[in-house]
């Protein structure tokens, strides 16, 4: 039951954004969260930055970054609700420094996803099936530049081998996209599908991915087969000295390679950009040229073609 005012804003604020066509799962789970707070301490008049104070910091071991976020989070739902209600308060932009920010990514070698690869294949795996899904998983990540959420989201009839092609179907964005498969893919994947269907008791999931018990790959599975794994990457050190490579590094290993063959090979980057973006199913181009600055090669192609293009053949001149 909707108990208090903000709660029930909060629901007219989420269908609002649905209609028009966003999915913003994490906004409203944020956002039913503090309209739950709201309620819990009593509190049935509209929105103030105090309020919205309180639930940011509610906890000591938040981190700046998610104090932020929820902020931010609350600061979007005042703008919109404060045109029908003239008391809600709007938090001040900022109170907690910027909300959004890219984390370097870990780049992989191909040498180090066989690693990873070979690791998987040998998890502990009752009926089989894990030890096949999970390095099948992690090739398709390398060979795809999918989101691991979306690698296991696949449906049987989504992986077309006979062509060679695999659609992603409605996920980030509610964009479908086809993505074309290399041989060598197609041929691994022919070979997993034969050893799944032989090790599995049970047909009535129809994903692509699957797991022990015969039902279907989730991330959560998937990210934790990594933390398990990962540390066979590490040589003479027996911790990371920065965070620990994740799932989505590979997708972002993927774009970064992509880019570095062009580069290398001297193609304009700026002519081929919109099919890697569109082929990583990016709404923004910028989000796909972010990937120039995800090594320091990329940095260093991209300062010196910038530098070429500004200065032509006389170079960088510096004055005293």
């Amino acid at each position: 039951m909707i108990s208090n005012l903000i709660s029930r804003q909060v629901e007219e604020y989420i269908s609002y954004k649905k209609g028009l066509g966003y999915q913003i799962k994490i906004e409203s789970e944020e956002l039913r969260r503090f309209a739950k707070y709201t309620a819990a301490i009593d509190h049935n008049g509209s929105l103030t930055e105090d309020i919205a104070f309180q639930w940011a910091t509610l906890k000591p071991n938040y981190s700046r970054w998610y104090m932020a976020r929820r902020m931010e989070t609350v600061r979007t739902f005042a703008k919109y609700i404060c045109v029908f209600d003239p008391m809600t308060e709007v938090p001040p932009k900022g109170m907690f420094g910027k909300c959004h920010g890219r984390t370097t990514p870990y780049i992989f070698t191909k040498e180090e996803v066989s690693i990873l690869m070979k690791a998987a294949s040998e998890l502990h795996s009752p009926d089989g099936l894990r030890c096949r899904t999970i390095p099948t998983a992690i090739g398709l990540l390398w060979s795809t530049g999918m989101r691991p959420s979306e690698v296991c989201q696949l449906m049987n009839k989504d992986v077309d081998l006979n062509n060679g092609h695999i659609t992603v179907r409605e996920t980030k964005f509610s964009k479908s996209r086809t993505l074309p498969l290399h041989e060598t893919t197609v041929s691994k994947l022919r070979l997993y599908v034969e050893d799944r269907d032989k090790l599995r008791k049970d047909f009535s999931d129809q994903h692509f991915l699957i797991m022990t018990g015969s039902h279907k790959l989730a991330l959560r599975n998937l990210e934790y087969a990594l933390q398990v794994i990962r540390d066979n990457l590490l040589t003479e050190t027996k911790e990371w000295n920065r965070r620990p490579p994740r799932l989505y590094d590979i997708r972002h290993s993927f774009a970064c390679n992509r880019l570095l063959g062009w580069l290398k090979s001297g193609i304009n980057v700026d002519s081929k950009i919109l099919y890697l973006s569109t082929y990583l199913g990016h709404v923004k181009v910028a989000d796909t040229y972010w990937y120039l600055t995800g090594t320091p090669e990329l940095m260093e192609f991209a300062t010196k073609s910038f530098e070429k293009f500004f200065y032509g053949d006389r170079g960088v001149i510096y004055e005293e």
